[in-house]
Formats: structure tokens, sequence, C-alpha cells
């Protein structure tokens, strides 16, 4: 049997100035505009090896599976 933790957020990405950490423990990292947040979710995704999700409105997620 396998045990240990193999699910969690990696990081948020959004381009929302209102977004906060809140009970969280992944860092937080404010994109510019669309085009820089697309950039930073994948940059951040290759180096993490996790994998983006779109959560709308200007904000992804890097979840670690």
């Amino acid at each position: 049997m396998e045990f240990g933790l193999k699910e969690f957020i990696i990081a948020i990405v959004t381009t929302n100035k209102d977004m906060v950490g809140g009970s969280s423990n992944a860092p937080v990292f404010y994109a510019s505009d669309e085009e820089h947040l697309e950039r930073l979710a994948l940059l951040i995704s290759k180096t993490t090896t996790g994998m983006v999700h779109d959560l709308e409105g200007g904000t992804y997620i890097i979840v670690k599976h």
C-alpha cells in the first residue's frame, strides 16, 4: 500500500489583483495581462512538471497530479 501526498496545488497565476493566498499554501503570481498570464503558467508548469488548469476569469492553477 502506498501512502503520501500525491495531488496538490503548486501555484496560482492570476491577473486579478484582489486575489490573495488565503488558506492556501500555494504561492500567488500576479500577471500584468493575458499574455503574461499564459507565459507564467507555462513556465511554472514546465519547471515543476505540473499541469495547468484554467479557472477562467484570468486565473490558472498549476497542480501536481
